[in-house]
């Protein structure tokens, strides 16, 4: 059967109309079942638009056979063939540049996939909206350029919220995320932790000029300006040698507090100085808070034979039991100040021992009284004496001990000149309480350092030192920086 030709007088629109009308004819006389939904077979859909048409989806343009999708199709030019720009698959699929579409809109295409705009005026206005009850809202991807590439002029660029996981996860082989700004690349608030960044190198930052990395927090209570976590948790590199810094932590109570180190707090190492400590009041403070046991508040050890465990440029106090493995002093040599130094042992006793001494004359009669410090017997128990005449052969004798703080000498004539000593065994508070032991059994650390015959503190490899792995330090080479779109 052929289709009825519609006069050649008729307007356009009317002639597709006929044509449309004929057509359903045709299929509706010859299609063996109706779909129960569809509209009379004779309704045909106009140029202008259709009236009537209702909201139950009987009026419908599409495909009736199952499997077949509705394509549709445009010329390009007069000289080129019809060509498919889009098709709806028959599971609802829309796809543009596509003949399989896979997702609900599917759009291949050389240029420029979806561009969205609103012209809205209110903060309310989205050009893109993306919601996910679960999975991913909005995914892009992209081989060897941006993944997605969002801009504004006047507002954020991006807003990503989260109720309860991570409002944005990006990553790539080159970095996660790129953020460039006149003012800030990358701005992270948050109500515990502003930013988080984790992997080989959680944070990669380089400036030409002013601050690579800027962690700040201004909750006063809690929260962290920077948090790194790794194997590294933050690796701080200094470009400029000599006078630059790698790190700079200022203001808080500690400007650098580290803790839970399975070997140390804070480890620093440099060709120059390990660990700087600079404070109006303390310099250095070390407190080994161990209540059993050998620890120590600060230890010192040098490599070379001629170096120093430990150096004071001023005075040095001990507010307790000072003990060593040998003692001396050191000066300029006062013969030749300038190339020599004169160096005595220090006197030791097995008691806590205080030396007085001095010279006295004695008197016509041979008598002479020696005046000690009026501290004396306050300090001192057990005084011992030494006599030496000077100039002549004479006897003389104690003749009177210690008492009121001083003792008195005789001589068998008079005018005799004497040098005196006397020694006292300290017995005040702090001597009683923390006495001397002359002789004590060695520790088990004692033992074990430096072998069967090391004495204490003699040896620089005493096993008692801090021990711990060499820190692992990243390369020094970094990251190559993201190329700029």
């Amino acid at each position: 059967m052929s289709t009825p030709s519609a006069p050649s007088g008729l307007p356009r629109r009317a002639l597709f109309t006929t044509a449309v009308a004929g057509a359903a004819g045709m299929v509706a006389a010859t299609a063996s079942t109706t779909p129960a939904a569809a509209a009379p077979a004779t309704t045909a859909w106009a140029l202008g638009g259709n009236s009537g048409v209702t909201s139950d989806g009987s009026n419908f343009l599409g495909p009736t056979n199952a499997g077949a999708p509705l394509i549709f199709k445009t010329y390009s030019s007069t000289g080129s063939a019809v060509s498919e720009r889009m098709r709806i698959a028959s599971n609802g699929n829309v796809g543009i540049g596509t003949t399989a579409p896979d997702s609900k809109l599917h759009v291949v295409t050389q240029n420029t996939a979806v561009k969205a705009t609103t012209t809205g005026s209110t903060t309310t206005s989205r050009a893109v909206s993306a919601t996910a009850t679960a999975g991913t809202a909005l995914f892009g991807q992209s081989k060897s350029g941006l993944g997605a590439d969002l801009r504004s002029t006047s507002a954020a660029a991006l807003q990503a919220t989260s109720t309860n996981y991570y409002g944005v996860i990006a990553s790539g082989p080159s970095g996660g995320v790129l953020g460039t700004s006149a003012n800030y690349g990358v701005i992270g608030n948050g109500n515990n932790v502003g930013g988080y960044f984790s992997g080989p190198t959680g944070v990669y930052g380089s400036t030409a000029g002013a601050t690579a990395i800027l962690g700040a927090n201004t909750n006063v209570d809690s929260g962290v300006g920077v948090r790194g976590t790794g194997r590294i948790g933050i690796h701080a590199q200094a470009s400029v040698a000599g006078t630059a810094q790698a790190l700079l932590a200022e203001g808080g109570q500690y400007s650098v507090y580290g803790s839970g180190g399975t070997t140390a707090g804070v480890r620093g190492d440099s060709a120059y100085v390990g660990v700087w400590g600079q404070g109006t009041a303390w310099g250095l403070y070390g407190a080994a808070t161990g209540t059993s046991g050998q620890n120590y508040g600060v230890y010192g050890t040098t490599s070379s034979p001629d170096g120093y465990a430990m150096f004071a440029q001023g005075r040095v106090h001990v507010n307790g039991t000072l003990s060593k493995s040998a003692g001396s002093f050191k000066i300029d040599h006062p013969l030749d100040p300038d190339n020599k130094w004169l160096s005595h042992s220090f006197v030791e006793s097995p008691d806590m021992m205080n030396v007085y001494n001095g010279t006295i004359v004695t008197d016509d009669a041979g008598r002479a009284t020696v005046a000690l410090p009026d501290y004396f017997e306050a300090l001192n128990r057990d005084p011992r004496y030494q006599l030496t005449v000077i100039g002549d052969f004479a006897q003389v004798a104690v003749s009177r001990e210690v008492e009121g703080n001083s003792f008195d000498i005789r001589s068998d004539r008079g005018g005799v000149k004497v040098s005196w000593q006397v020694t006292g065994i300290r017995h005040d508070s702090y001597a009683e309480a923390h006495p001397i032991l002359v002789e004590e059994e060695k520790t088990e650390a004692d033992r074990d350092a430096a072998g069967s015959t090391a004495r204490r503190g003699s040896s620089a490899g005493d096993p008692r030192a801090p021990r711990g792995p060499d820190a692992e330090i990243p390369e020094t080479k970094a990251p190559p920086a993201p190329t700029l779109p």
